[in-house]
């Protein structure tokens, strides 16, 4: 079961933290994001009973990225945070592999300055 709000939840539960938040929380913020001046036929009410329903039942499943802290409150789990933090920890550690990128100057190549 897919949400189309999957990535906006893990957005938002990862800046909460282990404490979790409510679901009427997450539904307001997600409202927020969808919803501007030229785009009214998002309800409120639908994304919040989706949300909900949602992370109910994947809170349930043991491979679920959810969990269910208290009632009405969900949160990621730490494991899953750990795999993201590490998914998107993929850059080099240090600048030493930009540099060795950069070409190395020709010192018989001439620059020539045009003053106009």
């Amino acid at each position: 079961m897919k949400n189309i709000y999957h990535r906006d939840i893990i957005e938002i539960l990862l800046e909460c933290g282990r404490d979790g938040y409510r679901i009427k929380n997450v539904a307001r913020r997600i409202y927020n994001r969808h919803v501007d001046l030229f785009v009214s036929d998002v309800d409120y009410n639908e994304i919040r009973n989706s949300i909900g329903h949602y992370l109910w039942i994947q809170s349930k499943r043991p491979e679920s990225p959810f969990c269910r802290t208290r009632y009405g409150t969900y949160a990621i789990k730490a494991d899953f945070a750990i795999q993201l933090d590490l998914f998107l920890d993929m850059s080099p550690r240090s600048d030493a592999h930009n540099e060795q990128a950069k070409p190395v100057p020709n010192p018989h190549h001439v620059q020539l300055e045009l003053n106009l």
